[in-house]
């Protein structure tokens, strides 16, 4: 899950009087708070809901973040935090357009605001969006070239449109790279990123190496069906007849309905 960095400072400076009120109004009571000004009474509730929300998130309890959040915004429509934190709340309840929407306007505040770009590529990628996802994706590597979740997403973007040779290089030092960085969303599991790089060289034609990466990708994962097709097809390639059967099969006892396994143990025979 993010945590925020470029955008936190400014907006947070903007809800220190409200933070700083808090105390009193926790010792004076509903005559305090109500002797105040309607726009410091707007952003203490706006801060209390955001808290609230945010703690909601953190529990990965999104539906509950979103409803504090969208009542953080009512009340300030340009708290950039609670933004940000809504438009991943969206994001990992699966509401990408919703998701969208929100990370574009803060970026209309926050332009400089690299986690924000990471957020809009990932929206448009879950949705097949993938030359827009791939824009964003370079946006926040511009902005700050060693965020890992980005990178990621770039080079999942190329596989997706087919530009493997210029995907090839960059899963490859993904794999390289270990886990991501503590300042942001954590990048996607390792295992997924070696898979896409397994594909990767299937697909560029070095059958070999990819057999490598598919074997050491099913001693992490011995439940993934797709590892055990990939590693059918390498072997397939490479004339292993044997092993591609033995491959596939497994491949389908994980998952019976998966065609293309079908397809490969039709291919290597009896």
């Amino acid at each position: 899950m993010p945590l925020l960095r470029t955008g936190q400072s400014r907006n947070l400076r903007k809800h220190i009087t409200a933070l700083g009120l808090s105390l009193g109004l926790l010792a004076g009571g509903c005559g305090a708070m109500a002797q105040l000004p309607a726009k410091l009474q707007a952003g203490y509730q706006a801060q209390r809901s955001y808290e609230a929300g945010l703690e909601r998130y953190n529990t990965k309890n999104y539906a509950g973040a979103i409803a504090h959040l969208q009542r953080a915004l009512a009340l300030e429509p340009t708290f950039d935090d609670a933004e940000a934190y809504l438009a991943w709340s969206f994001y990992y309840t699966a509401r990408y357009t919703e998701a969208t929407r929100h990370f574009r306007q803060a970026l209309l505040r926050q332009p400089r605001w690299e986690g924000l770009y990471d957020g809009l590529g990932w929206s448009r990628y879950r949705v097949g969006r993938y030359h827009i996802a791939l824009e964003a994706f370079q946006q926040a590597l511009a902005l700050d070239p060693g965020y890992r979740d980005a990178a990621v997403g770039l080079a999942y973007s190329l596989f997706e449109l087919g530009r493997y040779a210029e995907a090839l290089p960059r899963l490859e030092r993904l794999t390289r790279d270990g886990e991501g960085s503590p300042f942001r969303r954590p990048a996607p599991d390792l295992e997924n990123v070696r898979s896409r790089y397994a594909w990767v060289l299937f697909y560029v034609g070095d059958f070999e190496r990819a057999r490598t990466q598919f074997a050491q990708g099913i001693a992490a994962r011995p439940d993934w069906y797709g590892l055990y097709n990939g590693l059918g097809w390498a072997c397939l390639k490479l004339g292993d007849r044997p092993r591609a059967r033995q491959s596939f099969q497994r491949a389908l006892q994980l998952k019976p309905d998966l065609a293309d396994a079908q397809e490969g143990l039709r291919l290597a025979g009896p």
